[in-house]
């Protein structure tokens, strides 16, 4: 029974820890590049507005590799290389690829990603890490936690 007791309260200690650090953009918390890295999140709203993708359709997204490479797609795919300091995401000289998107809305938010990315985008996270949140004075995309596996 001592033993069991035991287990229970190393275990509640263990979780109370480890839980104290994941308060993601409650009270303090800055986003670091560990919160983001290996993780996709699909676009869910635009400034406020939510963002439906048309039946088999792909969903808008952005992807955080190794080393903060990013990597994502719009209307059209891009990538570059993010560098996140004090909670802004920097990626300077993002690439992309150019084809033309009859959905006027996925044109403009080629245009929108790259200015955030270019311009450097305030990153929070809602929701225990499910919401990621990239924004300027102009722009607010909100994203959902949608891992490839």
């Amino acid at each position: 029974m001592k033993k069991i007791l035991m287990s229970a309260a190393t275990l509640l200690l263990v979780t109370a820890c480890a839980s104290e650090g994941s308060e993601m953009n409650q009270g303090s918390h800055v986003v670091t590049a560990k919160d983001l890295q290996h993780h996709n999140y699909v676009l869910t709203e635009i400034d406020g507005k939510a963002y439906r993708t048309a039946k088999n359709a792909m969903s808008p997204n952005i992807a955080f590799g190794e080393k903060m490479n990013i990597s994502g797609e719009m209307c059209n795919n891009y990538f570059g290389q993010g560098e996140l300091k004090n909670g802004v995401l920097m990626a300077k000289g993002v690439g992309m690829t150019r084809k033309f998107c009859s959905d006027a809305t996925l044109n403009q938010l080629d245009q929108k990603i790259n200015q955030l990315l270019e311009n450097g985008a305030k990153v929070s996270l809602e929701d225990d890490g499910k919401n990621l949140i990239l924004s300027n004075d102009k722009t607010t995309l909100k994203f959902w936690l949608k891992d490839y596996m």
